[in-house]
Parts: C-alpha cells; sequence; structure tokens
C-alpha cells in the first residue's frame, strides 16, 4: 500500500489568498522544490474535463479555475496541491476535472501524497509544513497521516511506519541514529527553519 497523507479543508479567509499562495512560492524556490504557479479567474466557471491523451493517459484539460501553487516535493513522490476554488476550497485541477459532471459542485475531497519512495524526512516536512498552514491559513484542515506523526509529533512514528515490514529494531534504531547526527541540510531542519522565519517576519 506504502505510507500516505491525505489532506483536505478551505481558506479560513480568501483575502490572504495571494500572500498564502506568495509564501508557498518562497518556500517552494528556497527548498529548491519545482513550483507551477495557477493563476485562473475566480469569476468565471471552470470548464476543465478528462480526456485521453497519445499515451491513452487521462490529462486534464481546459480551465480548472483554480488559483494556487503546486509543489513537486520529490522526483519518487506525487506534487503537494495548496489549489483554491473561488469559494476557498482546497482542490485540484483533477478533482475540478472529475467534478465535471456533478456541474463542477465544489466540495473538500481529500487530497493524497504518498511519501513511501521518498522518506521519512520529506514525510516529516511535507506534514510540519500542512501544520504551519493550519495554523495560519487553514483552520479547519484536516489531516489523515498514515504514520501517526501528525497526531503525536514523534518522529519515530514516521521510521516505524516505514520500517514496519523489514527486520525492524535494528533498522529503526540506525535511522534514528542517523537522524539525530544529521546537521541543518537536512530537509527537516531546513523546513522548520524556513517556517520559523517566516513566523519571525510576520511577528516583526
Amino acid at each position: 500500500m506504502g505510507l500516505s497523507i491525505h489532506y483536505r479543508g478551505t481558506l479560513t479567509d480568501k483575502r490572504q489568498s495571494a500572500a498564502l499562495l506568495s509564501e508557498l512560492e518562497d518556500i517552494g524556490k528556497s527548498m529548491h522544490w519545482p513550483t507551477q504557479v495557477l493563476d485562473g479567474h475566480w469569476d468565471r466557471k471552470p470548464d476543465a474535463r478528462l480526456e485521453r491523451n497519445s499515451a491513452g493517459l487521462p490529462d486534464v484539460v481546459g480551465e480548472s479555475g483554480l488559483k494556487g501553487v503546486i509543489l513537486q516535493i520529490h522526483q519518487d513522490c506525487a506534487p503537494l496541491y495548496f489549489c483554491f476554488s473561488a469559494s476557498g476550497v482546497l482542490t485540484s485541477p483533477l478533482q475540478v476535472a472529475v467534478s465535471a459532471v456533478d456541474n463542477y459542485a465544489v466540495t473538500p475531497n481529500w487530497i493524497t501524497v504518498h511519501t513511501q519512495s521518498a522518506g521519512p524526512e520529506m514525510h516529516a516536512a511535507v506534514i510540519r509544513l500542512l501544520r504551519y498552514l493550519q495554523e495560519k491559513y487553514l483552520h479547519d484542515l484536516e489531516v489523515e497521516d498514515e504514520s501517526g506523526y501528525w497526531e503525536s509529533k514523534d518522529y519515530a512514528d514516521v521510521l516505524k511506519e516505514l520500517n514496519q515490514d523489514r527486520s525492524g529494531n535494528e533498522e529503526l534504531a540506525r535511522k534514528a541514529a542517523q537522524l539525530r547526527r544529521r546537521e541543518q541540510k537536512d530537509i527537516v531542519a531546513r523546513i522548520d527553519l524556513l517556517l520559523r522565519k517566516m513566523r519571525d517576519w510576520e511577528a516583526d
């Protein structure tokens, strides 16, 4: 199955959308994550739909009417979608295209990112980013974290979940020791440092 994070929610205040998206762009640049910006028109009805491309795979075509930022956090991990409809609901272009059959009805659906292949640091970094966004912009954000780290804030939970099918204790102990020795260059430390700076800038 693989380890995943599921999240859904709504902007607390749509007037903060520009500030949120600007911060997400800055985070993407600072973390060297490829970033895609969507600047759809909230005053127009979307016409996005699914069509098969030349390879026979489904593609989203048309306008989704979303404003947002898509972060490609790891080559072995699906993107993080922070895209918003005109009503402030967190969604994705694919979800908009699928909703065409319901006349583009907007409901907060779960967005899923599979982090199993990206590793424990990336999983933890995503959780910490989501917690920051919940505190500042998405107060009703719901997160289902299959590792339990969202609830416990204990990094060992991520390692335990990722290693549950392996020989277990020895592997877990080895990875935990490595994590303790790592420096600021690590992904978790970098995202923590960046988010702390953003909180400090807001306080000034």
